[in-house]
């Protein structure tokens, strides 16, 4: 068989398995993710398929390799979707709470502006918003550990600024 011939039998071998097999992942898939996703998940594992079809074809269960592909993708998926339901969750039960709006002392928000970004970030989040150190350093891509010095040191920098700032006004 010439390699065109057999590269011809490949694609058409493939696009029958995907007829038969997208849509049963993508009804398992909405069991994990939204439907939207699912079939983007999908999509991805098969486009993972294709790539690899010349191998993956000889298995014995090449339906099941793609699905782990796919619960794969779409684990990680529910996962981050699920982080990110609960910082909005947080988020908006700590917005109810807050009676009024918090009007900062504008010395504070002179002296925080003076901050590198992702310090000042840092400051807000933790401070402003209430959001434990961890969630803080995720939502600035730092380690809790370089965002708890970081935080360490714009406390530092904001005390001198503020100290500095009032005993000028004593003088």
């Amino acid at each position: 068989m010439r390699s065109r011939d057999r590269a011809d039998a490949g694609a058409e071998a493939f696009a029958w398995f995907f007829a038969a097999e997208y849509p049963r992942v993508v009804r398992s898939l909405s069991h994990l993710v939204r439907r939207e996703d699912a079939e983007d998940v999908a999509q991805e594992a098969f486009a993972r398929l294709h790539q690899h079809w010349a191998k993956v074809s000889r298995y014995e269960r090449p339906d099941a390799w793609v699905r782990r592909v796919a619960l794969n993708q779409a684990t990680s998926l529910a996962t981050r979707e699920g982080k990110r339901y609960q910082r909005e969750r947080r988020a908006d039960l700590g917005a109810r709470d807050v009676a009024a709006p918090v009007v900062p002392d504008t010395r504070v928000g002179d002296a925080l502006r003076t901050l590198p970004v992702r310090q000042r970030m840092l400051v807000v989040l933790y401070y402003y918003e209430d959001r434990p150190l961890s969630d803080a350093a995720e939502l600035v891509d730092m380690t809790p550990g370089a965002a708890k010095v970081a935080l360490h040191r714009a406390r530092q920098a904001l005390a001198r600024l503020l100290d500095e700032e009032t005993s000028d006004e004593l003088a």
